[in-house]
């Protein structure tokens, strides 16, 4: 990424091992900008990458105003995305926060029009990661399309400006608080011993003369500053003996989750055919339209991994969720039964909502409640309105349709507004959503580290495993409630 001189970053990722930092100023605040390509590459952990990962945090102590990731624009690569997993788990969840998606190699069209670049130039792992990182993105542009005095060269680097500063705060954390703490220590003994080196100048060159004075005092700087450079190199193998320990925990946890990946896709392909008698139970109809953060209404179908969407109202508050996995979307091979939930909106005028009559919804109570167990005129689900409330509305009727298209989707608040009613993202299990927001937490939580890609009428296989395990529960408890009876 080119900022401006004296600073060049536009390198690949893994192109080199040696950092570089120079000063940046922006709106009179004077940045220290320090290009780390590789750094974060610790699948060929050498002293070499160590040095400069120890160094990079010596540099970084006060704190991180903005973490700068480039990702050419033609593509988003395995090793990337391996990357990104790296760093938030490297430097902490919360890093997050502070980083900003930047991206070269862009063509003209591209970088001139951003609207563009993002619908048609980014897939699902692209857009899952802006997502993640706060929507907090800019472009780097090509100096061989836009030179430096280039107003779209200029209009580019005032946008990635705005998001650096816009970021709240600095990220620190143990390491870099500990590392700043020690820098504090050293600057003050140094200003100690100049002090102590300058009154014992004073009174020698008053005794013995200004020759003998001065050779005493760079007698004594250069053995200060001998010392001090021991210490910093102390320093700097506690920080690399620190960070081979947490490259072994983060190693040890990738291990982990690989396996865990592994248990779960081996037990699923055991459970297959239970699973495709459950597989078409937990559904939308397609069509079904939610709101996006961006204000566009659009159908379930159209939905994307990292989409944030309405999923609840709360003291007149719009409340958006990314979609962190997309179960399963598209045709059955026979038709489903699905209820068709009739309502009158607080302004009057109809509403209607089509879903499978095991999928949950909420009553004015905030219980959730089957669809096929809503009451005509007796329950009461909640609607969302124009003032940005949800308000309680009577169930005029419900009928159930025969249809075989469907599509389940999660949202990490577990619920979405859905044609207005206050829907549960869960179908065809235990009636609580704090339950069930627990069961899917392990799925959560991977997803945030790697995206899923998954889209397909094939149900995903965390959900094929859930949906057998409750399965298994209810037949056992059916078989138990038969022995009783017997």
């Amino acid at each position: 990424m080119i900022l401006s001189p004296p600073l060049v970053i536009n390198a690949p990722l893994s192109a080199t091992k040696n950092s570089c930092s120079a000063n940046y100023k922006i709106n009179e605040e004077t940045y220290n900008i320090v290009d780390t390509p590789g750094v974060f590459d610790t699948e060929d952990l050498d002293t070499v990458i160590l040095e400069e990962i120890a160094r990079t945090i010596q540099k970084c102590a006060y704190g991180v105003k903005a973490i700068l990731f480039v990702v050419e624009a033609k593509r988003f690569t395995n090793e990337q995305k391996e990357m990104i997993n790296r760093i938030l788990l490297f430097l902490g969840k919360e890093a997050s926060r502070y980083m900003i998606s930047v991206f070269s190699h862009c063509n003209a069209k591209q970088t001139k029009d951003l609207e563009y670049f993002k619908r048609f130039c980014w897939n699902d792992p692209v857009k899952a990661f802006v997502n993640s990182v706060g929507n907090r993105w800019a472009i780097s542009p090509n100096p061989d399309i836009f030179p430096p005095d280039d107003p779209v060269h200029e209009e580019c680097l005032k946008e990635l400006q705005e998001r650096i500063i816009s970021i709240d705060g600095v990220y620190t954390n143990d390491l870099f608080e500990k590392t700043r703490r020690e820098q504090e220590e050293n600057e003050r003994k140094a200003r100690e011993a100049e002090e102590k080196r300058q009154r014992e100048y004073d009174e020698l060159r008053r005794r013995e003369g200004e020759a003998i004075a001065r050779a005493n005092y760079e007698r004594q700087r250069v053995e200060y500053e001998i010392r001090a450079n021991e210490v910093r190199d102390r320093e700097l193998q506690d920080i690399k003996n620190t960070l081979r320990e947490q490259i072994s925990r983060l190693d040890e946890r990738m291990a982990e989750l690989s396996k865990a990946n592994e248990y779960l896709t081996n037990r699923n392909n055991q459970l297959s055919n239970e699973i495709n008698e459950l597989k078409n139970k937990s559904c939308f109809w397609p069509e079904t339209q939610v709101k996006l953060e961006s204000g566009r209404i659009i159908q379930m179908s159209e939905l994307q991994i990292g989409d944030r969407v309405l999923s609840n109202i709360k003291n007149g508050v719009a409340e958006f969720s990314d979609v962190y996995l997309i179960a399963h979307i598209g045709k059955l091979d026979h038709k489903a039964k699905f209820a068709k939930v009739n309502f009158t909106k607080p302004d009057g005028s109809k509403g209607q909502l089509l879903l499978t009559t095991t999928h949950y919804v909420f009553d004015e109570n905030l219980s959730i409640i089957f669809a096929k167990n809503l009451r005509p005129r007796e329950t009461r689900i909640l609607v969302s309105d124009d003032g940005n409330r949800l308000v309680p509305v009577f169930v005029d009727n419900i009928t159930n349709e025969w249809r075989d298209k469907y599509i389940s989707f999660y949202t990490r608040a577990g619920s979405v507004i859905a044609n207005g009613v206050l829907s549960s993202c869960y179908d065809h299990c235990p009636p609580s959503q704090m339950l069930m927001d627990l069961v899917f937490l392990p799925v959560r939580w991977w997803t945030y580290m790697i995206p899923s890609t998954h889209r397909e009428e094939r149900l995903h296989p965390y959900v094929q495993f859930l949906e057998t395990a409750y399965l298994s529960f209810i037949n056992a408890l059916k078989k138990s409630k038969r022995l009783i009876k017997n």
